[in-house]
């Protein structure tokens, strides 16, 4: 699930820029959690996480640029993206997390330029802790090939590396079900991010081949379109 604050002084912009916010990520099928602030002192005092940050640039006690600011000191990963009547005042916003800039008011496919990057690199960057016998690991989800099945357990794949998982396929493909894996078969569980090609099998980067489930072939090969073209965008 994507955590998504508006910090934003104006009502009414709040709100539209929380019905494209819905929109957007009801199309891409892709949970989502939307909290609105009216302020920045109201953000800082809620204390509440956020992996986007929708940002007015001008409000009243703490600003857009303090807020950012504030973020990069107490080393807050969070994807800002600011919005504002005032382009001048472009230069100051600049800084670690900083996405870009929306002239007020907010258009829908300006909004969706941006939002497409910064779920891209919320996934990327997102880690996962596997639990094997007698050890954790931590594996960035991105790179991660696939998850096999073994009995009522799993393994791991990485390009170089295999790691025992006491969770089964099953409980994976809910964990992930927001990201961009596949149940691609029964045994198999795949990452599109690395997928070389694919025809009657799946052939990975690495030069792994999986199989592909009968019934599962046509709706696997029409999501691996749809993140095809996501990704061209």
């Amino acid at each position: 699930m994507i955590k998504i604050g508006i910090c934003e002084d104006d009502m009414i912009c709040r709100a539209s820029i929380g019905k494209m916010l819905g929109r957007y990520f009801k199309e891409n099928d892709t949970g989502f959690r939307i909290r609105e602030y009216e302020s920045g002192d109201c953000f800082m005092e809620r204390n509440e996480s956020a992996d986007i940050l929708i940002l007015d640039i001008e409000m009243e006690g703490t600003t857009g640029i303090e807020l950012k600011d504030w973020l990069c000191e107490v080393e807050e990963d969070v994807k800002i993206l600011f919005v504002t009547n005032h382009m001048e005042a472009m230069s100051e916003a600049f800084g670690r997390n900083v996405y870009g800039f929306l002239r007020k008011p907010v258009e829908q496919k300006e909004l969706e330029k941006y939002l497409s990057r910064m779920q891209e690199d919320i996934q990327e960057n997102r880690r996962l802790v596997v639990k094997g016998i007698d050890k954790e690991f931590v594996v960035k989800m991105k790179d991660i090939l696939y998850f096999e099945s073994s009995d009522k357990y799993s393994h791991v794949v990485l390009e170089n590396d295999r790691y025992f998982s006491d969770k089964g396929l099953r409980q994976w493909e809910e964990n992930l079900r927001d990201s961009y894996f596949f149940r691609c078969h029964r045994c198999y569980l795949v990452n599109f991010r690395n997928i070389h090609r694919m025809d009657n099998d799946i052939y990975m980067c690495n030069g792994d081949k999986l199989p592909i489930g009968r019934r599962r072939a046509k709706v696997l090969k029409d999501s691996y379109r749809k993140y095809i073209i996501r990704k061209a965008r």
